[in-house]
């Protein structure tokens, strides 16, 4: 190849840091971390900028932020190009407090930046006693039954004007929202699942600035749950008073109100899955003041879980979209279609007399007659099928507007039954309910069918990514570790990770037995516990995802005994012989290969993990771990190609999952490479398509790619045979990824069989791959098919954008190129040959360059 060096600019400047933030969210209220994390973008006009150090200023006042005075912390000038996931080294932070920051930069030839605009954070509890109150039980913790209503009417009794309010409010997990808090007749936040999932022994909180929901004189606090609540509301006067308001026997309850009944039977596995309210019974006025609540009953103290930490990144509507068709079937039955497989709840405005029941089933498929079949979402693992539907009674008091509170439901279509009158599209939606992670980054190119399939991981993606990464948003609903790694990539490609793994991961922490075991799907519901590496590798495989796209190095570090304990759980089944016993369950999930060695998938996972915990280990500085962990997998290297390496051409049977493991992997000896590639190329153009389940299908376009074959690559990727991706789309016209390659009869919104493909959309068709950790340096290199026009993606990393785009023109291709300040990337410029082909193995120009905005172009020769 050739190797050319962009020209650096002298005009670096203006550069100026922005989108600075706090644990991973710009201005967070209730950030209970002791050092927490800081981090910022940097803005620049010119190219090649390179941070050459930093300087962070933390200041408890505004006016000493003002003032460039950091009281709490003033990091000094650090000659560093660090910029993410700084933690704060002061001291004298108090609980229920906003600190002010703001940080500079100086460029690697010592020129100095503008401070960055102002922020802050808000800290929340840091311990049981900060909260000064007690827990609000609920009778039947294990399986719900009743939404308790809390009341508590107070005088705001501040004689000057209310400066400021906050309301902390934590719940215990539940799969479906565990609460609703309302103050003077108004929801506060925009939460509609609070707080998600979590290990028995944790609770989680969330902190709503209420401000404008306080008024002088009397107030009404209003809690709606199913789980155990704590709360505390904290206003401050503009005189420097400040009043408290807590949990506490001065409230009200009524035990049960309109919910009649909350399908919740069976345990945690079924939460969430239907409720059924009775308007008749409302309250009205229960959220405001004046109400005569003396008929109502005291709520019952209770002591909380062990852990309380704060949730600084919500599940929210994310949008809204209303319906593409909707068809009557037979009298009193309505098919409802949202044009969209999702996860999320429904708003229905209803007109009718008092007593009318209006009913809502979901589904994700239809039959052939046009009814819905709910068969999808009505069964999962260890449960027994139950109808998902919800029901409404009306109260007869003209327009009602109905959205389930303490149900959600993976569906793409809704059969309304008892609707009375005309339902019409602007009286009914759909809700997308998912946690806040959306950032810009996306991919597109002149395929269509690749667009659609990219649509369809997105959609599954988010539909999955709500509190944990669930299997499934309609059955389960549980966070079972393989599924997670088989995606953990193309969530990091496609939307903001990092607040969202972090909570995950002291789900992990919570879950992990003394002994160092960790469950199978976490936070655990206590019968998971069982040695199964592949599923097991997702507590290596995610936080290496997780660094190499944030450049996280505290998260590593926080999590590095886990990750050590976890994996030290597995040596007693290690074998002299370099393999690993006993230690595989699942397999590659939904394969259509049947015969694949479990002893050597668990020993392929193994070396996997021994591998990347020993570059951890390294990231970390800690050479003896690293080195005895490279070691260990030199061992168990030779031991699998001394098994498993066959006719010096394949691995194990010569199955595609196989042969792509070991390539991606790095198991092949590097004289064998050729043949085993052969071996899974040969394999898969005789059968014109793909036998892989999850852990095949998380790694064979990789396999191909990284070993030159991206042309069998992107036939696979366009291939609409069963066994395939596209086939989803011809046979069944789908929205969303399925979770078996070859009917849609079970779920069809599953996430692990598509990660891979959008992985490779991303790192190959558009050609972004980070090669240091948080993209500090990158490769672009991307691959282009012959009988596309066009690609282009981009990610957003946390330095900035990254823009990768090319199209073909009557002369050649034309590479338009964005790297963020502070990044560096190697882009190559493949070569065209005369007849205008761009191919596998081609030749390519290579350029060094920084930030800024890069174009090239390959002519044809």
């Amino acid at each position: 190849m050739n190797l050319k060096f962009g020209v650096r600019t002298a005009a670096a400047w203006n550069v100026k840091p922005a989108q600075l933030r706090c644990e991973y969210v710009i201005t967070p209220l209730g950030v209970d971390t002791p050092g927490p994390k800081l981090s910022w973008e940097t803005e620049s006009s010119g190219e090649g900028f390179i941070q050459g150090a930093y300087r962070i200023i933390v200041a408890s006042l505004k006016p000493n932020i003002d003032n460039h005075i950091g009281d709490l912390w003033d990091s000094g000038k650090v000659e560093s190009n660090a910029q993410n996931a700084i933690r704060f080294n002061g001291s004298g932070m108090a609980p229920k407090s906003r600190y002010w920051w703001k940080v500079k930069v100086w460029d690697d030839q010592g020129n100095e930046s503008a401070w960055s605009d102002e922020t802050y954070f808000e800290t929340g509890m840091f311990t049981a006693g900060d909260w000064n109150c007690k827990w609000f039980n609920c009778e039947y913790p294990n399986s719900p039954s009743a939404v308790y209503y809390e009341r508590r009417e107070f005088a705001a009794t501040g004689k000057a004007g209310i400066a400021g309010a906050r309301a902390y409010i934590g719940a215990t997990g539940s799969k479906a929202n565990a609460y609703e808090l309302r103050i003077n007749g108004a929801k506060a936040g925009e939460d509609l699942i609070s707080p998600g999932q979590t290990h028995f022994r944790r609770g989680m909180y969330r902190v709503y600035d209420v401000t404008d929901l306080i008024t002088p004189g009397t107030n009404v606090i209003g809690i709606m749950h199913i789980r155990k609540v704590i709360f505390h509301l904290d206003i401050r006067y503009t005189d420097g008073t400040s009043e408290v308001i807590v949990s506490d026997p001065a409230w009200k309850r009524l035990k049960k109100g309109p919910y009649a009944a909350l399908r919740y039977a069976g345990g945690s596995i079924s939460e969430g899955k239907g409720e059924t309210y009775d308007a008749r019974l409302e309250p009205d006025g229960w959220d405001l003041p004046g109400f005569d609540d003396s008929s109502w009953e005291r709520p019952i103290p209770d002591t909380g879980p062990l852990l309380l930490t704060a949730q600084l990144q919500p599940i929210k509507a994310i949008e809204e979209i209303r319906p593409v068709s909707i068809s009557t079937i037979e009298e009193n039955t309505i098919v409802v279609d949202f044009g969209q497989n999702l996860f999320g709840t429904v708003g229905l405005t209803v007109t009718g007399r008092a007593g009318t029941t209006v009913t809502l089933r979901y589904a994700e498929c239809l039959n052939p007659d046009g009814t819905i079949n709910p068969g999808s979402i009505e069964a999962g693992w260890l449960a027994e099928p139950q109808a998902q539907y919800d029901e409404y009674i009306l109260k007869g008091a003209g327009e009602e507007i109905y959205q389930p509170r303490f149900s959600c439901h993976g569906f793409r279509y809704i059969e309304v039954s008892g609707y009375p009158g005309t339902l019409s599209a602007d009286r009914i939606y759909a809700k997308i309910v998912h946690n806040d992670i959306l950032n810009g980054s996306g991919f597109t190119c002149s395929n269509e069918l690749l667009n659609r399939l990219q649509h369809s991981a997105v959609w599954s993606l988010r539909s999955n990514l709500v509190s944990v990464p669930m299997d499934c948003p309609s059955r389960e609903r549980q966070g079972w570790l393989g599924d997670a790694h088989c995606h953990s990539e193309a969530d990091c490609f496609n939307f903001d990770m990092a607040a969202f793994y972090a909570k995950w991961f002291d789900d992990i922490s919570d879950s992990q037995l003394e002994n160092g075991i960790v469950p199978l799907i976490c936070p655990s519901e206590g019968h998971e516990y069982s040695l199964d590496m592949p599923w097991a590798s997702a507590v290596i495989l995610i936080p290496w995802d997780h660094y190499l796209a944030y450049g996280d190095k505290p998260f590593l570090l926080q999590h590095y005994d886990l990750m050590k304990r976890c994996l030290n759980t597995f040596s007693s089944e290690l074998g002299s012989d370099g393999l690993l016993h006993n230690s595989l369950i699942f397999g590659d999930w939904f394969g259509s290969v049947t015969d694949i060695s479990g002893l050597y998938l668990a020993t392929a996972y193994y070396y996997r993990c021994l591998v990347l915990l020993s570059a951890m280990a390294e990231e970390l500085g800690n050479t003896s771990d690293m080195t005895l962990y490279s070691g260990l997998a030199r061992k168990v290297r030779e031991g699998i190609n001394a098994a498993f390496l066959k006719e010096g051409r394949y691995y194990d049977t010569n199955s595609q999952t196989a042969n792509a493991l070991a390539l991606y992997s790095g198991l092949v000896p590097d004289d064998f490479k050729t043949a085993v590639l052969d071996s899974l190329a040969e394999d898969i153009m005789s059968r014109k398509t793909m036998t892989v389940g999850c852990l095949g299908a998380e790694v064979i376009l990789a396999a191909l790619a990284e070993n030159g074959r991206n042309d069998i690559a992107y036939e696979l990727a366009a291939n609409t045979n069963k066994g395939c991706w596209g086939y989803w789309i011809k046979e069944y016209d789908s929205t969303t990824a399925f979770e078996s390659f070859s009917d849609n009869r079970s779920s069809n919104n599953h996430a692990f069989l598509i990660g891979g493909l959008s992985v490779w959309f991303y790192k190959h068709l558009a050609g972004i791959t980070p090669v240091r950790p948080g993209y500090e340096t990158m490769k672009i290199k991307p691959f282009v098919p012959y009988d596309m026009d066009h690609a282009s993606a981009q990610i957003h990393t946390v330095r900035g954008m990254v823009k990768s785009s090319w199209h073909k023109t009557g002369t050649g291709l034309v590479m338009n190129i964005v790297i963020p300040p502070n990044a560096t990337a190697e882009v190559y410029v493949p070569s065209v040959d005369s007849e205008g082909r761009f191919t596998p193995d081609g030749e390519f120009t290579v350029y060094s360059v920084g930030s800024g905005h890069h174009s090239f172009q390959a002519n044809i020769h």
